[in-house]
């Protein structure tokens, strides 16, 4: 169950940054220094292998530490 809730979480998140971040056309070409361009993909992909490595680490983490009864 676990398993599958992260699934989703994870889905609906790339989900949420490909909403983000896609756009129809760049407005990046100088004309406009105001204009919002889009993240480098390079980015995305760092943050989402950071995440995953921090969510692995803390869960192998909690499974090391002694529990409570």
């Amino acid at each position: 169950m676990k398993l599958k809730a992260g699934f989703c979480s994870l889905v609906l998140f790339l989900t949420a940054i490909v909403n983000a971040v896609a756009q129809t056309t760049v407005p990046c070409d100088d004309a406009d220094p105001d204009a919002s361009c889009p993240l480098d993909t390079w980015v995305i992909v760092l943050v989402v292998v950071a995440s995953a490595f921090a969510a692995y680490s803390l869960y192998r983490k909690q499974n090391i530490l002694p529990r409570a009864k």
